[in-house]
Formats: structure tokens, sequence, C-alpha cells
């Protein structure tokens, strides 16, 4: 379908913008010593996905180069703002990435010049508080800026509070299950638990009110949504199995992250697919 390229960069955004937000949350409210330990491990991991999602959105362009002309759309073109967004996400993230690996290895010889920056930065006050908090308020933004491009009063079947919830559900779903798998599982597993059961709960009422408005349309996407459905619950009983038997297995949250993953996916093709206006 054309519109893959951005059903892999939304789901790889919001699961980006997911973990660094709850990253952010865990670095706020934990005193654990070794936080800093896991958030550079989660937050290098979101970094990774961001770059994957912006590679794969470029191609929906036509030619990747053309990625560049969302600069002259700021402010007017809900895509460029997405777009801007995002990368506003990826820069601050890399940056508190940076600066904690010097501050973790200050023997390095690596990048001098940014080194010493970095070690000059970490002498702010409060600086990795006030990192944590940008991240948790630009994913959140960022999110907001996906809903809007959707929300287009011209397409009766993505006009709807739905689209919002499913953005944000995804990003607690994904950001959930990943953290998990990274080393905040009880925190991980609450998020994950959180979105999933709303995806799933609302799925019938958001499949009738699809329905009504596009009857044809959404018959045809029963299937992507039983699929995103069954590979929600069945994520959610081998993360529960993990937790409840505090066995915390990586290869079980591992099949778990898949499933979810997968599931998104689905979730997000039925969406795209609902596009009522011929392409």
């Amino acid at each position: 379908m054309h519109e893959l390229p951005l059903v892999f960069f939304t789901v790889f955004g919001q699961f980006s913008a997911g973990m660094v937000w709850l990253g952010g949350l865990f670095y706020l409210v934990n005193r654990d010593p070794n936080r800093s330990i896991i958030i550079q491990k989660i937050n290098i991991t979101a970094l990774v996905f961001m770059a994957i999602g912006m590679a794969i959105a470029s191609f929906h362009l036509g030619k990747p180069l053309r990625a560049l002309n969302v600069i002259f759309g700021i402010g007017r073109s809900p895509m460029s703002n997405e777009i801007f967004t995002f990368g506003v996400l990826f820069g601050v993230t890399f940056a508190w990435v940076l600066i904690n690996y010097y501050a973790q290895h200050p023997n390095t010889n690596k990048l001098k010049i940014i080194k010493k920056i970095c070690l000059q930065l970490k002498h702010i006050p409060y600086l990795d508080q006030i990192l944590a908090t940008l991240l948790i308020i630009i994913s959140l933004f960022f999110v907001w800026t996906i809903v809007l491009t959707y929300m287009l009063p011209t397409v009766k079947t993505w006009n709807t509070y739905y689209t919002a919830i499913q953005m944000y559900t995804a990003m607690l779903a994904l950001g959930g299950v990943a953290i998990a798998l990274l080393g905040l599982p009880r925190l991980g597993y609450i998020a994950c638990v959180i979105g999933s059961l709303f995806i799933i709960l609302l799925k019938v009422p958001y499949a009738n009110l699809m329905t009504t408005i596009a009857p044809e349309l959404t018959h045809q996407q029963h299937s992507w949504m039983i699929t995103e459905c069954i590979l929600l619950i069945m994520a959610l009983i081998l993360m529960t199995i993990n937790i409840w038997q505090k066995r915390h297995a990586t290869i079980i949250y591992s099949f778990a992250f898949i499933g979810i993953f997968i599931g998104e996916i689905s979730g997000r093709i039925a969406f795209y697919n609902l596009w009522t206006i011929p392409m």
C-alpha cells in the first residue's frame, strides 16, 4: 500500500516517544542510583528506532531528499510540524545520551571537543531533570502533532476522538513493553496494560462508529483489527506471567514486544485503509 511508510513511521514514532516519555517519568520520580544507566539504555534504543522511523518516512515522499522540504512548511503544515517535532525529540534525546556518556566515561578520549562541551553542560544544576522534563513534554506534543495530521474534517473516518486515543494508547503499549524489556519491568507492565486494555476495550465501539461512516471499508478491516486484539491479549498474558512469577525473563518480554509491535502495525494498516477519499 502507498501509505506503508507512514504506517511504520507513526508506529516507530509513537513507540520511541513512549519509551523516552516513560523513561523521563521514571528518572524524575525514582531515586535508584542506577537510573542513569537504565535511562541511557532506553534513550539509545529509542534513538535507533527514531532513526529507522525517519528513514522509512522519507520514502513516502518519493525521493528521500525531498524530506528537507518540510522545513518550509513548519508552522502551517501539520505534517511539517510533525516531522520537525520528531527531529527536536531526536535532538534532545541524543543530547542527553551524549552528556550521560561522557559523564559515565570521563577518561575517554573520543571526540574531545564534544566531550569538553558535554562535561561543561553537566555542571548545569538539575540538567538531567531538565532534560527528562523536556522529553516528557516534547514526546507528548509530538504524538499530538501526529493526531493533528490525521484528524482532517474532510476524512470522516479519521476526524474522531478515536484517532487521538489510538495514537496515545499505542505510545503507552509499545513504550511500556519496550522499557520492560530494557530494565523497567513494573513501570513498563503498568503502562503496557493500560495502553493495551484501552485499545482492546475500545475496538468494538470504534468499529461500530466506523461502520456508520463507511460500512464496506470497515468490514474489510475486521481481520486487521481482530489480529491486533489477539496479539495484544497474548502479549499481556505473557507479561503478566512474567511479572507474577517474578522472573523478568528477557525472552518472554521479547515475544511480548514482537506481538504488540505486529499488532499495532496491523491496527495502523486498518486505520490507513479507512481513508474515505480516493487517492
